[in-house]
């Protein structure tokens, strides 16, 4: 594999080895020839919602657990899937990475029974709804969706942003705060629940297969059981936010080692001036640099994956991982864009996709900025920010 020269895939077992090289399979089959048809058309292909079904116990051989029981394949998959198609690899995150991952950690034990197995067999589609119109790296402070007491359940007013795959899941979870203060709750919205109303977002540039939406939360009543018992403040949230930056690092590599993959193949089979462009040495410094900021990026990801195993994660190490991979991938995609001259702007060639759904990734799951200052109020005690 081109994109490994220090031989880190080398190094998985046999059990992981077997997995990751069918799941590889399963993604240039299924989803890599559907890809940029469905980027073009800007709608979530469902059929691969049946696709990711039959595959799910490769995927979690031993059944749904969060944090992840193998961390070091967990980050394989989103690697892969932001190696094929970065949509995919949001509807998957959002999914399970936060949908689902809410429930199991966040849940009660009847919330639990009901979802879990469900949605973690693809029966069910999550999404997740924390930023707002108005609110996306001050969530902890000010989120404006409200949760009102009435009664034996609850209202919920205000408006979310974003939350990917919410035009078609079964069941979102919703952030709100209170009038007490401090306080933050979760809610599962289902699917149909009144004044719970969608509009999507269509003119963006980047993961365009995600049906990303506004949410606006029009006096929607919930009984107290559809509140999830154990988030209660912001630092509830950011436990599956630790997790996603963890998860995000993953799908960075693996967008960067996409983005170089077909670089590399372009520049061993273009002919300028009678020979591949390969054999020039402003092409080959490209090369070189992608294959160094990959290199780097995959080296960080699996030391992160051996830390979450055997030590859990804190909010810096992922959020460092995060920095890393997000800078090293836009570097990474510019560089392999550059490389393909005019050619880097059509889909055909395997790198325009990247390079637009690169800007995506830099800025979710926390900020460059945001994730910078996490990483150094642990190095100080000092936050900078709030």
């Amino acid at each position: 594999m081109t994109s490994d020269i220090y031989g880190l895939f080398d190094t998985l077992s046999d059990d992981q080895r077997t997995r990751w090289l069918a799941l590889r399979q399963f993604l240039d089959q299924e989803i890599a020839p559907i890809a940029d048809a469905a980027w073009l058309d800007g709608h979530f292909p469902m059929q691969v919602v049946e696709k990711f079904a039959g595959i799910h116990q490769l995927l979690i051989p031993d059944g749904f657990s969060w944090p992840p029981a193998d961390p070091l394949f967990a980050g394989l998959i989103k690697l892969e899937l932001g190696r094929v198609d970065p949509s995919m690899a949001s509807f998957f995150g959002v999914h399970w990475g936060l949908a689902t991952a809410s429930i199991e950690v966040l849940g009660s034990d009847e919330q639990r029974a009901r979802w879990i197995g469900p949605m973690s067999r693809f029966e069910r589609i999550g999404s997740f709804a924390l930023s707002e119109p108005g609110s996306g790296s001050d969530a902890a402070v000010g989120l404006t969706a409200h949760a009102r007491k009435d009664g034996d359940g609850w209202v919920l007013t205000g408006q979310k942003k974003w939350s990917g795959n919410a035009t078609f899941a079964d069941v979102t979870v919703i952030v709100a705060r209170t009038d007490t203060p401090g306080q933050v709750l979760g809610f599962l919205v289902e699917k149909g629940t009144p004044g719970f109303e969608l509009e999507r977002i269509d003119d963006k540039i980047a993961k365009r297969a995600v049906e990303n939406v506004v949410i606006t939360l029009n006096d929607v009543r919930l009984p107290e059981s559809a509140r999830l018992p154990k988030l209660n403040r912001f630092k509830d949230v950011a436990k599956a936010l630790a997790i996603g930056r963890f998860a995000v690092a993953w799908e960075a590599t693996g967008i960067a080692m996409g983005a170089f993959e077909a670089a590399h193949l372009y520049a061993m089979e273009r002919h300028q001036f009678g020979k591949p462009i390969a054999s020039y040495q402003l092409v080959q410094d490209k090369l070189v640099r992608m294959a160094a900021e990959i290199t780097s990026m995959q080296c960080v990801c699996f030391r992160l994956a051996e830390v979450a195993r055997t030590q859990g994660l804190d909010a810096a190490r992922p959020a460092l991982a995060k920095v890393i991979c997000a800078g090293g991938m836009r570097r990474v995609v510019a560089l392999a864009r550059e490389l393909l001259g005019g050619n880097g702007i059509c889909l055909e060639y395997g790198v325009a996709r990247h390079f637009a759904d690169a800007e995506a990734v830099y800025s979710y799951e926390g900020t460059q900025d945001m994730n910078t200052l996490i990483v150094g109020r642990a190095l100080t005690g000092i936050s900078a920010f709030v």
